[in-house]
Order: structure tokens, then C-alpha cells, then sequence
């Protein structure tokens, strides 16, 4: 590439939708989206799923990242799952958090610098947790996976991985691209469903960004709920800059 060096910038999420400068893509660490925490969320959740005499889930393995936005002023949107597969095979997790979350009346805008905002919510939907083996100050017992079963610091060793694999040596331009990719860290701790949530326009460019995703082979420790392994969803937002030299 001549004169020009494209520098990427990556940032590993979990499930995020929202970008604009307006919507904090995750809530402040000191702060719950539900009105007396996550224990009252998934409390109100279960109670809900009593009243309602909402029936369980067939499939004991579901599991559902739920991400919701909760506006300013309170109120609840649905954000748009772009993974309709993923949504396909756990079904049931997903309907019944979006069924739940319209009787639910605690939520909780994020407050920065003293003004009330706009953010992304999110919460763990274990179906099987959340009817009959229910219990008082529930939370999901969840650890998240880990790279090639590193200690510390395993996604930034995951992004240096990445990024040694990605070859822009046969593409040019004079712009700034943001392209979205989601995968799924399965039970056996590999690495599939690699997928582009938000395209950069240019079928080679994304077809080589995926390959370098495929062409990782060191695996994963997988995520848990209740000490067993479960699939889990990672979201990539990869943005390239044309720097001029």
C-alpha cells in the first residue's frame, strides 16, 4: 500500500448493538439497570414467570444474552438479534426474556456526570435457573471463556492473535469502516459460527477478515453456568483508519 498505513482498532464486547455517541454501549460498572440490583431483576423475573404461568423451556441447555435498552426516562426497547441462527437454537431463552421484560417494572437508566442516559442492558437468561430450581438471591453462576487458557490479559492476547492475521496488504482506501463480527466460543472451547453483523462493504475485505478469524486455532477455555460448559457469543467491532503517510 502506498503512502497510506490502514490501522485497526478492535474492541472485544459482549453482545453490543449501539454505537452512536448518544447510547452507552455498556452500563457504569457502580451502577444496575434494575431498581434494587440483579438479584431483584432476576427475583421479579421468576415471580413474573409464576403469575403468568409461563411454562418451561423443553430444552434444559438453552442459554440467552439478553441485551435490552433502557432509556432515559425508564423505559424499555427491544434491540434487533442480527444472529437469527443463534436465535433459533435457543428460542425459548429468547422469547421468554423478551415476554418477562414487558411486565418488569423496576428498570433503571444509567446516570453519567449526573444526567440520565440512554443504554444497553444486559443479562445471562438461563431458562433452567429461573423456574422450578429458582432460589432466593439468585444470580447466575457464570464465568466467562478464556483464551488459550490464559490468566490475565487473555482478550488482549486474542486481539494481538487477530490482528496478526489479518492482511490488508491487498486493499486501499481513504476512509473509516467499522465492520461488526460475532462468533461463538461452543463447549469444547473452538471457535464458530463466525459471522459479519455489519459488512465493510467490500466482499473481499470481508471475506478475508473472516478467514483470519477461522485461521486461529489455539482454543478456548469455555464459558460456564453452574460449573458445566455452555456456547457463549462474542461480538467484534474491528474499525479501520486510513492514516496518511
Amino acid at each position: 500500500m502506498k503512502n497510506k498505513i490502514l490501522t485497526f482498532l478492535l474492541t472485544i464486547l459482549f453482545i453490543n448493538l449501539f454505537s452512536q455517541n448518544k447510547v452507552l454501549t455498556e452500563f457504569p460498572k457502580s451502577q444496575s439497570p434494575y431498581i434494587g440490583g440483579y438479584e431483584a431483576y432476576y427475583r421479579d423475573f421468576h415471580d413474573i414467570i409464576v403469575e403468568k404461568n409461563i411454562q418451561p423451556c423443553i430444552n434444559k441447555n438453552e442459554l440467552y444474552q439478553f441485551s435490552i435498552f433502557i432509556t432515559a426516562d425508564g423505559n424499555i426497547k427491544f434491540i434487533k438479534d442480527l444472529n437469527e441462527k443463534h436465535v433459533e437454537e435457543n428460542k425459548c431463552a429468547y422469547n421468554l426474556a423478551r415476554q418477562v421484560a414487558q411486565y418488569q417494572k423496576g428498570w433503571n437508566p444509567a446516570i453519567l456526570d449526573g444526567i440520565k442516559q440512554n443504554a444497553v442492558a444486559r443479562f445471562i437468561i438461563y431458562p433452567d435457573d429461573l423456574f422450578e430450581n429458582f432460589r432466593n438471591g439468585y444470580l447466575p453462576s457464570f464465568t466467562a471463556p478464556v483464551f488459550n487458557s490464559l490468566e490475565k490479559n487473555n482478550l488482549d492476547e486474542f486481539r494481538k492473535e487477530l490482528l496478526s492475521k489479518i492482511d490488508v496488504r491487498r486493499f486501499d482506501w481513504n476512509d473509516i469502516f467499522t465492520v461488526e463480527a460475532e462468533f461463538t466460543i461452543n463447549k469444547e472451547g473452538k471457535m464458530e459460527k463466525i459471522i459479519l453483523t455489519k459488512s465493510s462493504g467490500l466482499y473481499e475485505f470481508d471475506k478475508m477478515i473472516i478467514n483470519s478469524y477461522k485461521s486461529i486455532r489455539k482454543k478456548w477455555k469455555p464459558a460456564t453456568i453452574n460449573g458445566n460448559p455452555v456456547d457463549f457469543r462474542f461480538k467484534h467491532t474491528l474499525r479501520a483508519v486510513t492514516d496518511p503517510q
